[in-house]
């Protein structure tokens, strides 16, 4: 007799099978042999305790169950997208996604106060410095702010509250300030009046003293830049060409540019001095001893100009911009070592930092103005037509964040430089840019999205966040969102709150409810008071999730006796056809099958884990009963069909529920 199946009992229910079971070759109709003690149950697959602890960071480490996305320092800065991937940089763990109006490197350095971000100071333009002039420039000494704005020099002693004007060149009214340095103690300033060139220095001991001629007038040469670098005072001009300023009307000239290519920065590198032109060029220049200052190597960097350059303990930071179809630019900052032969120097080792804009960009997002301190390197943005960014690299890490920034309308930044603690910058064509001693009226930090390194979704249940004593009328807002997409875009609407912190949090757990995906992108907003004087402070914050169970286990007791029972006619005894039939199920053992139960209607597609061997039991009454278990691993799969109304619709009679004999 053949095994019983589909192809061969039209009505399968109503010949007592409850299941059927096939590998796609095999197809067998089941008996089932439910009873007490040997129920029929479909359970999900138990959990695994984590193995990977993906706290990151020890502090965060918690005994519990579930795994853990935490976060307790924020310097190693913007970009990062995914916060669990496979090869994990070395400072991942304190990296995030964005941020905005928050400060996330003001503790992270050894200052002796606790690590925690809270929010950045506003800006403010300097309304006595307000200037629409093409030529402006920025520098500071001893906390003396010196701002030249067309034919004058400007200086300030309190901050920027009061300023002294002074006249480089009164002998001629119409020449411009095109560049300033310090050498010393003394002001160097370069102007030209588009034909000719000058270039003058001040006492910055001594002001009363007045301004005096480094060089005489120079003709048919136009100085738009002045450098101060081992020693030696640089001029670059409009021709292409750089030269050594050495007190005479007929500098040296160290480098000339092909026709149509200009100097666009020129800085210490360390061994040697870098200069970059516009054409995609940075030239070493070697000062030896015999010959004065030489070419000693270059290096192109194809495809982009260059457009500033700076260098911090042996690594050389430089900025790019690259048209856009937009009508913009798209800027880079690249960092980079000098390597050497011992004749050639090169810019090896170059790692994009951070790229702004794309190719729709129509504005300018050319890195700017590279400004050193201690531990961090300022450079400006233009973020859109009516807004303008500060960003810092923080040199411990090498991270990167937005800084301070200035709104209402956007220019270039032409120079950075800090007095009195306080941040200036020059935006072009608007003027001076003061750091305010108010807050920002909130700001935001936008985490990496966490997936615990599985593509499966997970349960998230709860979140919890550690801050000081809230000022009074200043807030903690904590929100997540289940959408990628929301990592660009901060005022997404698919950002859900957490929390609103308004006292303090020591970081009890607020539960999530019906939250199952396989991202969590978390999201940061710090308000300040009503009067800006006081932020919140954050120390750390965390997400907890238990994985979501894809698989479940159905374990099936089903008949393998000979003796046959069908409803409503009396059992049959075929001899070898339990055999056979437990046989058949023991050869889909390790096997990919698709399990149907009729009732209750379940389909499981999955493998057959094990088959246990029959057991015979023997009832004081009824009839003697041979059973197996089925354990099948896998899913659910949705029924294919739906509730029907009518066996006249197509196909329902053959392929709907109505041949099982319902």
């Amino acid at each position: 007799m053949p095994l019983p199946s589909t192809s061969n009992v039209s009505n399968p229910l109503a010949f007592g099978y409850q299941a059927q079971i096939s590998d796609g070759i095999t197809d067998i109709l089941l008996r089932l042999a439910v009873a007490p003690g040997r129920e029929l149950t479909i359970t999900t697959a138990p959990l695994s305790a984590q193995q990977v602890n993906t706290a990151q960071v020890p502090e965060e480490f918690r005994a519990e169950f579930g795994q853990s996305y935490a976060r307790s320092d924020f310097s190693g800065g913007a970009g990062l997208d995914q916060a669990h991937q496979r090869v994990q940089g070395t400072n991942d763990f304190r990296r995030f996604f964005d941020s905005k109006g928050i400060d996330v490197f003001k503790n992270a350095d050894d200052s002796g106060k606790a690590y925690s971000i809270e929010l950045l100071n506003e800006t403010s333009a300097v309304t006595a410095r307000a200037s629409a002039s093409a030529y402006q420039n920025l520098i500071s000494h001893e906390d003396v702010l010196y701002v030249s704005q067309g034919h004058d020099v400007h200086y300030s002693s309190d901050g920027g509250d009061t300023w002294t004007t002074t006249d480089p060149y009164s002998a001629g009214p119409s020449f411009n300030v095109t560049g300033m340095v310090l050498v010393g103690h003394e002001l160097y300033v370069s102007l030209n009046d588009g034909t000719d060139s000058i270039i003058r220095k001040l006492d910055a001991d001594d002001i009363p003293s007045g301004w005096s001629n480094v060089m005489n007038l120079h003709s048919s040469h136009v100085y738009t830049g002045l450098f101060y670098i081992k020693n030696y005072v640089l001029a670059i001009d409009t021709s292409g060409h750089l030269h050594e300023i050495d007190g005479t009307n007929s500098p040296p000239l160290i480098k000339s540019l092909p026709s149509g290519s200009l100097w666009t920065s020129v800085i210490d590198g360390g061994s040697v001095i870098l200069a970059a032109s516009d054409d995609g060029y940075i030239y070493a220049i070697k000062d030896d001893s015999t010959s004065g200052l030489v070419l000693s190597g270059q290096t192109f960097i194809e495809g982009e100009d260059i457009v500033d350059m700076t260098e911090s303990n042996g690594i050389v930071f430089f900025s790019t911009s690259q048209s856009s179809s937009g009508g913009g630019k798209i800027g880079r900052v690249y960092r980079g070592t000098i390597a050497t032969d011992g004749v050639l120097y090169t810019l090896d080792d170059r790692q994009l930092i951070k790229e702004f804009g794309d190719n729709t960009t129509a504005v300018d997002k050319s890195p700017t103005a590279f400004f050193n301190t201690r531990d961090q390197i300022y450079f400006g943005v233009i973020d859109s037509a009516t807004e303008t960014d500060l960003y810092s690299i923080y040199l411990p890490t090498l991270g990167y964040a937005r800084n301070i920034y200035y709104t209402g309308t956007s220019g270039k930044v032409t120079g950075i430089a800090i007095a009195n603690g306080k941040l200036f910058f020059i935006v072009a064509a608007i003027g001076l840019i003061k750091e305010a001693a108010t807050l920002v009226d909130d700001g935001y930090l936008i985490l990496p999205a966490a997936d615990f390194y599985t593509s499966q979704a997970k349960q998230w249940i709860g979140g919890r966040i550690y801050t000081n004593d809230i000022p009074a009328g200043s807030n903690v807002l904590a929100e997540f969102s289940t959408e990628l997409d929301a990592l660009e875009n901060p005022n997404a609407t698919s950002f859900s709150t957490l929390t609103k912190i308004e006292t303090s949090e020591s970081g009890n757990e607020v539960p999530m409810i019906n939250v199952i995906n396989r991202w969590l992108v978390p999201k940061l907003t710090i308000s300040s008071n009503s009067g800006r004087t006081a932020s919140p402070e954050v120390y750390s914050y965390s997400y907890r999730a238990f994985p979501e169970p894809e698989d479940i286990l159905a374990r099936i007791p089903i008949n393998v006796s000979d003796r046959i029972e069908r409803p409503g006619k009396r059992a049959k005894n075929i001899p070898g056809i339990g055999k056979k039939l437990f046989d058949a199920v023991k050869k889909l053992e390790g096997k990919s099958v698709t399990l149907t139960l009729f009732k209750p209607d379940e389909i499981i597609r999955g493998i057959v884990e094990n088959v246990t061997l029959p057991v015979q039991e023997i009832t004081k009454l009824g009839s003697t009963m041979v059973f197996c278990t089925i354990q099948v691993r896998g899913q659910r799969q949705a029924s294919a069909t739906g509730e029907i109304t009518s066996l006249g619709a197509l196909g329902i009679g053959r392929l709907g529920i109505h041949q099982f004999g319902v």
